[in-house]
């Protein structure tokens, strides 16, 4: 609505105040009210900055964003030591599409949501992914933080270090994802083990894990953590297991994840 009209002023009920600071107690360095107001006044400067370059934006690509239409709005939590800040990516349409490019770091307490930050300005209504990767890793981010998800990970690991200890390759098999030479099934697929190529690179890929599990007995897992990489966002289950740590890699195909790397390294 700011953007539409071209209007700032509408921002200001959602800036951070002197309520908001101290309501985060000792998270914040104390301060007196000139201070506090001092310290806020050049934070809300740059989200104002911020607003202007996405305003620009706009401008410059003879965006009508009174046609922007709001569609979705996903709120998550991808920063692991700030328990205050929350991701928010807004879903649009324009001209037919639906995209995904207007993000804003965001906190959210007592019904109110106070606007903290614009961290790519110069990305909104770029038009430039229509995949909607930020709206699928939010998602993501969501599904692998409840508890249910990890116990179910876990799970899996299990039958996969079973399956490697046992030699047996179909059981092996059917948690990989497809790393072959074909770009149209490349990270985006289940390995078929009917294919010889491909159950020589279960096969391979089996010797590998064997390698990277040896001598761990006992495995005591970590945080899962996410990472954005070409191939999609990796699902990354760390396991503390003796004098080293396994990560595991995933990544998701509908409704399965898949094996798709993994290192092990000494402490």
């Amino acid at each position: 609505m700011s953007l539409q009209e071209n209007n700032f002023e509408l921002l200001e009920p959602y800036l951070p105040d002197i309520a908001f600071y101290r309501s985060l107690g000792n998270k914040m360095p104390a301060r007196s009210d000139k201070e506090i107001n001092e310290f806020l006044d050049e934070n809300n400067g740059k989200i104002k900055v911020a607003w202007e370059n996405t305003l620009f934006n706009a401008a410059e690509k003879k965006i009508d964003l009174n046609k922007v239409e709001l569609k979705e709005v996903i709120y998550y939590d991808p920063f692991i030591h700030d328990d205050q800040s929350e991701a928010m990516v807004i879903n649009y349409t324009y001209n037919n599409g639906t995209w995904d490019d207007l993000q804003f770091i965001v906190n959210r307490q007592k019904g109110k949501t106070y606007l903290l930050g614009i961290p790519n300005p110069t990305r909104a209504f770029s038009f430039a992914d229509s995949s909607l990767l930020a709206s699928y890793e939010a998602r993501i981010n969501l599904e692998t933080s409840r508890p249910e998800f990890k116990k179910s990970l876990e799970d899996q690991v299990k039958r996969i270090i079973l399956s490697v200890k046992e030699n047996n390759s179909a059981a092996f098999a059917e948690n990989l994802i497809y790393r072959g030479n074909d770009e149209n099934r490349k990270w985006k697929s289940a390995l078929n083990l009917n294919d010889s190529l491909e159950k020589a690179h279960a096969n391979d890929f089996m010797a590998r894990v064997s390698r990277s599990i040896e001598g761990c007995e006992n495995f005591q897992t970590g945080e899962i953590n996410l990472e954005r990489e070409s191939e999609g966002i990796w699902i990354l289950l760390p396991a503390n297991c003796g004098n080293k740590i396994v990560q595991f890699a995933f990544l998701k195909v509908g409704d399965k994840v898949l094996l798709g790397d993994i290192d092990a390294r000494e402490k």
